[in-house]
């Protein structure tokens, strides 16, 4: 019975070893076509790229494929990140590649294909990180073309910063700084341009100056350099210094400084004069630092100064300065006398962009004039006597008044007389343009009270040294009313035209002009002007108004 069970498992152990045989054997012919055409596990393709690696920018790389079995073809293609030019490359295991230029961090991927040309096609991938190296920018300083240092004393010194680079992005800022212990340099040009200007200062012997210029690229990255300067000692011992030549309008102050001039032994004196061209009033011809009013010009006119310097050894030296004097485009007439300007409800600064353009922006009251007479803002008058002789402008008692601008002399009225229009000139006559007013009703005359027998009779005296008194044009009247003194009954300036008719002998403040308005069909109707208002209408020949007279000098 014993050998009856070893028999038995015996028998087990041999059909479980037939079936795991049978089993394999199986699978084995699973891994190929009934035909039996089919590729062994030795016959399948593939392709390894390798590890993904990190390079700098400007850095060289391989790219490597292996593959299996040999003989088929490769082709690398770039799939992501900044382009190299090259690809795709064909029939080629490895190359050498160059990390791109970058402004920041970049993944690069590659992707590796191999044909075995039997009909199999594999890919593989491949990442390059490439690391930023950004470069500094170079600072580069040279000196103006010609220029042969050391300097001489107040030559001027012009540095540049233009041959400065950055070789990976732009210079976006420069910055000059004097960072040596002698005394401050002043430069006469911004320290954050490209060009830095300044005069050699005066030394009494020679003196070495260090000048570093910062530029900084778009990355935020500084470079530097440093620059030494070498000024010679003063050959004398004085020197003068006018300053920088300048360009101004007419009518604006302009300031000088001879403040750099210097002696090496003692302090110093100054004086200004004018070397060529226009006469200028200095505000102190003695002072070292002054200034004075550009005049009036009609074209770009040079005007040289001199000044001279003097120490207490009587050693003198003199410099020269160019002052170009530009006209401004003031027209041909005065301005209203408005400084103020406004939006809908009240005074605001001039020059805005909200209410811009406004009387009180531009023309000659924004300006400061150096007057030969007196006035409120742009005015210019000067008083004349009843000879026409210029009298002080503080005098009460005015017979003419003189506008310096236009040079035309007006008549100034006297005060009310007593009895009533029994004076010539009384401020409370009025006129008919066509004579129609009856005698002695409304002025002096025993013929008629029209504007030409006014005129006749004033041309007869004659008066302030003339005899061609008229009507003024109407320009000629608005001329000289100043339209921001609306608050006074007169748009006249009270201080040279005191006098001014009673509003409620007539209803308003009408004056007579020389021109004719067409109203009504022409020849009977005339322009006037109230000098209260400043309103212009037009009243017919017969009607009363006012009368004040000029003429030219």
């Amino acid at each position: 019975m014993f050998n009856h069970f070893i028999d038995g498992q015996l028998y087990l152990m041999k059909n479980l070893t037939f079936c795991l045989l049978m089993f394999f054997l199986f699978l084995s012919g699973g891994c190929s076509d009934s035909g039996g055409e089919g590729q062994s596990g030795a016959d399948v393709a593939s392709v390894n790229a390798g590890a993904d690696i990190n390079v700098l920018e400007g850095q060289t790389f391989s790219l490597t494929a292996v593959v299996y079995p040999e003989g088929g073809s490769v082709t690398w293609t770039q799939t992501s990140g900044p382009f190299i030019e090259g690809f795709p490359l064909t029939d080629t295991l490895s190359a050498e590649i160059v990390a791109p230029s970058i402004n920041a961090d970049a993944e690069l991927t590659f992707e590796v294909e191999y044909n075995t040309g039997n009909g199999q096609l594999v890919k593989d991938e491949l990442i390059v990180m490439v690391e930023d190296v950004s470069a500094a920018p170079v600072a580069i300083i040279t000196e103006a073309e010609g220029a042969i240092p050391p300097y001489e004393t107040y030559q001027l010194v012009t540095l540049s910063a233009a041959n400065s680079y950055d070789s990976d992005g732009e210079i976006r800022a420069y910055k000059w700084t004097q960072i040596d212990q002698n005394s401050p340099l002043t430069f006469t040009s911004s320290e954050d341009e490209m060009t830095l200007e300044f005069q050699a200062p005066f030394v009494s012997s020679i003196t070495r100056y260090q000048i570093q210029l910062a530029v900084t690229d778009n990355f935020g990255l500084v470079g530097t350099n440093v620059l030494e300067i070498q000024i010679d000692s003063a050959k004398v011992e004085i020197a003068a210094s006018a300053g920088n030549d300048q360009t101004v309008d007419e009518f604006t102050r302009v300031f000088l400084d001879g403040s750099a001039s210097e002696s090496s032994i003692s302090d110093i004196s100054c004086m200004w004069s004018v070397n060529s061209g226009p006469t200028v009033e200095f505000d102190d011809q003695n002072a070292c630092i002054t200034n004075f009013i550009a005049p009036d010009v009609d074209a770009d006119t040079a005007l040289e100064l001199l000044l001279s310097v003097t120490d207490n050894a009587n050693n003198t030296a003199t410099d020269k300065v160019l002052i170009t004097i530009q006209p401004r485009d003031l027209g041909f007439l005065h301005d209203t006398g408005v400084t103020e300007c406004y939006d809908n409800s009240a005074v605001i600064d001039c020059g805005g962009d909200v209410f811009p353009n406004q009387d009180g922006d531009s023309g000659r009251d924004t300006i400061e004039q150096d007057k030969s007479g007196a006035g409120e803002r742009h005015f210019d008058f000067t008083k004349l006597d009843k000879n026409g002789d210029e009298i002080k402008n503080s005098d009460q008692v005015v017979s003419c008044v003189r506008d310096s601008f236009t040079g035309l002399v007006w008549e100034v009225k006297e005060t009310s007389s007593v009895p009533r229009f029994s004076s010539l000139r009384s401020v409370d006559n009025y006129y008919s343009f066509d004579g129609e007013l009856a005698p002695i009703a409304s002025c002096p005359d025993d013929d008629n009270c029209g504007v030409d027998n006014f005129i006749t009779a004033v041309n007869e005296l004659p008066y302030c040294g003339g005899a061609n008194w008229r009507l003024p044009t109407f320009m000629e009247l608005i001329n000289v009313m100043d339209y921001f003194d609306v608050d006074n009954s007169s748009l006249l300036d009270s201080n040279f035209f005191p006098y001014t008719p009673d509003f409620a002998e007539l209803g308003h403040k009408y004056y007579w002009v020389s021109d004719e308005n067409a109203e009504g069909g022409g020849g009977t109707f005339n322009w006037v002007i109230d000098l209260e208002t400043g309103d212009d209408s037009a009243l017919p020949f017969s009607q009363p108004a006012y009368v004040i007279l000029v003429r030219e000098p």
